[in-house]
């Protein structure tokens, strides 16, 4: 495990674990780490349990974005890496005041990886159905 955390460093800290084997780096720009957010991925990781996954890998970026209207924003973006497979990708934003923004667009996007994963697994069943029906 490695951990680097930026209180006034601009360069994004780092946290890397494994799940459900499947290796997970959080990212942190413009903010400090955060132990919640990252209890929030550990939890959201076990999703991906019932998919088989060899070698893939899971990067979440926070990064907390300033804006003019004083109103800081939370810009998610998870990206699921699976080796001989396309890239699965989702993002959310919310903005900071909204109760607990940061850990909603966070479940937004693991739920956007769910849905592309369980779109491919229908596709996989059906051509499989079709294969035996011929």
């Amino acid at each position: 495990m490695h951990t680097t955390s930026t209180h006034n460093n601009p360069a994004p800290s780092y946290y890397t674990e494994s799940y459900s084997g499947i290796p997970v780096d959080v990212q942190f720009r413009h903010m400090r780490e955060s132990k919640r957010v990252i209890g929030v991925v550990q939890q959201l990781m076990e999703k991906f349990e019932k998919y088989d996954l060899y070698g893939a890998r899971v990067t979440v970026t926070v990064d907390e974005t300033h804006h003019r209207e004083g109103k800081n924003v939370f810009q998610i973006k998870v990206r699921l890496n699976v080796p001989g497979e396309r890239l699965y990708v989702a993002r959310s934003q919310e903005r900071t005041g909204m109760h607990d923004g940061v850990y909603v667009a966070i479940a937004d996007c693991f739920e956007g990886i769910e849905r592309q994963l369980n779109k491919k697994h229908a596709r996989r069943s059906s051509h499989r159905l079709q294969q035996k029906a011929a």
